[in-house]
């Protein structure tokens, strides 16, 4: 049984459980049995994160990047894998790549830190200002109201950010701070989290993301 049929036989389960009814075509039943799939769909992608994350010592940093990365996904919009199975594989494979980049950016000189933040969340606010959110299949985003909602809790996200940003800098600089503690993981991690959903929004993020997607589909994930 491959992961997507395992959490569609636990959704449809649950939900009829839940419902208390047979009737599989009721209305009732499929909003239950689609919040269920969702929720263990983004449990079984914590877990395998998680597991992947210890696997290859990078579980802070990749949490971290997922989390934000996530968190921003919900209000950017974006392009889509054509299967759950292969958009929890495509998340981590790019989040472990993210989570090296991370590793070495803590690693190096303090002003190549600055340099590189400013750069990412420079180009993270131009790319949020002139293609967030973006729409889908699923989600058209047709209400312009709607839109502006998204666009601008998107925002919030990216001020939150941007605000660790400075205080680190200026923790930093007061000797207030150091190489050894989280803050500048926390920061680093959160940074390009923001930074990786919002390449995303890209043309050629996109394309790099469906390629993954047909690459994994032909090995059959």
């Amino acid at each position: 049984m491959t992961m997507n049929n395992f959490t569609e036989t636990v959704s449809n389960k649950l939900a009829l459980y839940l419902t208390n009814d047979t009737n599989k075509s009721s209305e009732e039943f499929e909003v239950l049995k689609y919040g269920i799939f969702v929720f263990v769909h983004m449990c079984m992608a914590i877990i395998l994160t998680s597991i992947f994350g210890l696997i290859t010592n990078t579980f802070f940093e990749i949490m971290t990047i997922s989390l934000i990365a996530a968190l921003m996904k919900r209000y950017s919009g974006g392009v889509h894998c054509s299967s759950p199975n292969r958009c929890i594989a495509t998340g981590t494979i790019v989040a472990y790549i993210f989570s090296l980049i991370a590793k070495y950016i803590i690693s190096v000189d303090d002003n190549i830190f600055y340099i590189l933040g400013v750069l990412m969340l420079i180009q993270s606010f131009i790319i949020i200002y002139t293609k967030c959110p973006v729409p889908s299949k699923n989600k058209p985003l047709k209400k312009e109201e709607t839109r502006k909602r998204l666009k601008r809790k998107a925002f919030k996200i990216y001020l939150a950010c941007m605000i660790l940003f400075i205080l680190n800098i200026i923790l930093n600089k007061f000797n207030l701070s150091y190489k050894d503690m989280s803050f500048n993981s926390v920061t680093v991690c959160m940074i390009l989290g923001l930074y990786m959903q919002n390449i995303s929004l890209t043309s050629m993020g996109s394309r790099v993301i469906l390629f993954m997607d047909k690459v994994l589909m032909m090995i059959k994930v």
